[in-house]
């Protein structure tokens, strides 16, 4: 089955003490992502210990017509499907029901122990600092409201059209009978009961129209006779399309805090706790407080005496503004935003939780980027990719010409020369290795033909042209048709177009080459085989088995590739995450020359010599203004070969 139109399960937080935000959202999420025609189903682990699914309905159908598009999961026995993408929105994920999946993960504003393990992670609502970072930082994929407070807000003008606001309506206020209509909103629960205390507290001075919503799963104030100096209402269905009717919102940090943001509307926090209380503050809101003595100070920062305390006001909304800016809240249509449904929707995740190379299970993330994470393996100290999306290359003449001329100045062909004089380099290093299957100078393989080489990658044939000229018989592979017609039409070498190491590929140039090669090379191509979790899919195993069965024994392999212990990538662990966000969206594994022996002994290789190439005293802290040919440049050369610091290098081994 093809990974786009496997299901994707949603699991969402529902226990007590938690709210009913984290279900809300997955709801509407399943339902969206239905209507683009995927299978979403709603997993949620929380029913049957304190929450039933009565509740659970009754918040879903604050923001659903219609429960029967969101088919909800029961048990873990439903759970054992292949799934192509498994979200948890669990505020704090369980490692058990973690562990559990061997699909894909994706966690939504995750705060538990298990959050440096995804494979992807998305925060909608901001972390603190101490958290590692997400890939990530999405506010604008909130249900967002569809009316805001004022229309067409550009980014320049949010934080005085904001005051303004404020200003006008306590003019109004003033002047008028019109009160400042004050929305107080603790979610769907309100486990802390600050709504109670702050609208009493918003209430006294008798100038503000309060309202209170109690939240469907907030039992202990249904039914309750409350005075009548504020508005109590039980729930209010769809509440974000109404914030724009109010002038000052009072809640906590969550959802409810940056739809309000997005609507244009003033927002001051009060915390249930501890973590809440941080992250307003880390969020740059205007927060009353802790608990119920937070809620109760509400009056004396809102009020003077009598009157509205207009410089506080401002500076809420100032504050306000200043966080939809930095959030990225301030200028958006409705219309036009993407969806959390379509972000996910487009999700067509290449990733593996164990070491494609060694299978260990250990390996930790080490950095992430909105498109990719990479990990390293534990064992054998692998770096490699996993993406949510397929890179956006084809190895088509752009590859070789455009691409080629913005990275190197010139086309592949009107760098020919310079290629060449590398593969005649290279050729040299192979002729001379110990314990190699050639037979000296005569270039005689077993058999004593010509001994025979395997170019995976070939481009537009340097390597191989070269090689022809130092008296082996060559052939080449490689993914471009331009390429391949290349080679066999102006070069007159067998090269073969296609993907290494596909099977029918393989026999094609067993069937009109050679069944076994003397010297198999990859320059700059061991790098592009893709990754999986199913190790019978993975490219870049298959393909080092596969040139090992390719290979006679004695034969021998040679690849170059990137260098993650070079001068860009060791030292500060920012050094290597710099490293990596340069790194091309097509290289799944980054190789190390310190641990490249380790690795190619699991696949039958012994390593006879490993050249590090790619030195750039540039690179060098302090060093980016060295002039090439000075005394500087030239000791900082010097030291970068002594210690082996170049960012790519060469690997010769043998079978």
């Amino acid at each position: 089955m093809a990974l786009q139109l496997k299901p994707i399960l949603v699991t969402a937080s529902f226990e007590k003490g938690r709210g009913s935000g984290h279900l809300v959202r997955c709801g509407l999420l399943v339902r969206d992502l239905r209507r683009f025609g995927r299978e979403a189903l709603l997993y949620l682990p929380g029913l049957g210990a304190r929450r039933t699914l009565a509740e659970a309905r009754s918040v879903l159908a604050q923001s659903l017509e219609n429960l029967d598009e969101v088919p909800l999961i029961h048990s873990e026995a439903e759970l054992q499907r292949d799934w192509a993408l498994v979200v948890f929105d669990r505020f704090i994920t369980p490692e058990r029901e973690f562990n559990f999946f061997s699909a894909p993960t994706l966690g939504i504003d995750e705060g538990g122990r298990v959050r440096r393990r995804f494979d992807f992670l998305l925060d909608l609502l901001p972390k603190l600092p101490s958290l590692a970072p997400a890939n990530a930082l999405r506010p604008d994929l909130l249900c967002l409201p569809v009316r805001r407070k004022t229309a067409a807000v550009g980014k320049t003008d949010f934080a005085s059209i904001t005051k303004i606001q404020i200003q006008t309506q306590i003019t109004k206020i003033q002047t008028t009978q019109t009160q400042l209509k004050i929305l107080i909103s603790f979610g769907g629960e309100d486990a802390a009961m600050l709504g109670l205390t702050a609208a009493r507290s918003c209430a006294a001075h008798g100038v503000c129209e309060v309202t209170l919503i109690g939240g469907v799963l907030n039992d202990r104030q249904a039914g309750n006779d409350f005075a009548a100096d504020f508005i109590y209402k039980p729930f209010v269905k769809n509440l974000r399309g109404r914030l724009a009717d109010y002038d000052l919102v009072v809640t906590h940090f969550g959802l409810c805090a940056f739809e309000a943001l997005y609507a244009g509307v003033p927002v001051i926090l009060v915390s249930p706790t501890a973590l809440h209380e941080a992250l307003a503050r880390s969020a740059g809101f205007v927060s009353a407080g802790r608990g119920r003595r937070g809620a109760a100070r509400l009056a004396k920062l809102l009020f003077t005496g009598r009157q509205l305390n207009a410089k506080f006001l401002a500076l809420i909304a100032e504050r306000s503004a200043s966080a939809a800016r930095k959030y990225n809240l301030d200028n958006l249509e409705n219309d036009g935003c993407e969806t959390l449904a379509a972000y996910i929707n487009g999700f067509a995740p290449k990733v593996s939780a164990v070491c494609p190379l060694c299978r260990h299970k250990k390996t930790s993330v080490i950095a992430r980027f909105e498109d990719r994470t990479y990990r390293r393996c534990a064992c054998c100290g692998m770096i490699y990719m996993n993406r949510n999306l397929p890179p956006d290359i084809h190895y088509t003449e752009a590859y070789f010409f455009e691409n080629y001329k913005k990275q190197y100045g010139k086309t592949y062909l009107e760098d020919f020369p310079n290629l060449t004089a590398m593969a005649k380099r290279r050729l040299a290093l192979i002729k001379t290795l110990p314990g190699g299957a050639l037979s000296g100078s005569a270039l005689l393989g077993s058999g004593g033909v010509p001994a025979r080489i395997l170019d995976i990658g070939c481009a537009y044939g340097a390597f191989v042209a070269a090689a022809r000229g130092e008296g082996f018989d060559c052939a080449g592979i490689d993914g471009s048709a331009a390429a391949t017609a290349y080679v066999n039409d102006e070069l007159h070498i067998n090269a073969f177009e296609g993907f290494f190491p596909d099977d029918k590929l393989i026999s094609k140039v067993q069937e009109h080459a050679w069944r076994e090669f003397d010297v198999i090379t990859l320059w700059y191509v061991i790098e592009h085989f893709e990754i999986d979790n199913v190790e019978d899919s993975c490219m870049i195993k298959a393909a080092l088995e596969k040139i090992h069965d390719l290979l006679k024994t004695g034969g021998v392999f040679a690849f170059s590739t990137p260098n993650s212990s070079g001068i860009s990538g060791i030292g500060l662990v920012k050094k290597l995450k710099k490293f990596l966000e340069k790194s091309p969206a097509d290289h799944w594994t980054i190789w190390n020359q310190r641990r490249v022996k380790k690795v190619l002994s699991r696949f039958g290789f012994t390593v006879k010599k490993i050249v590090v190439t790619g030195h750039h005293p540039e690179r060098f802290p302090f060093c980016r203004r060295l002039s090439a040919g000075k005394f500087m440049y030239k000791l900082v050369m010097a030291l970068s070969r002594l210690f082996r610091l170049g960012d790519t290098f060469e690997v010769y081994a043998k079978k």
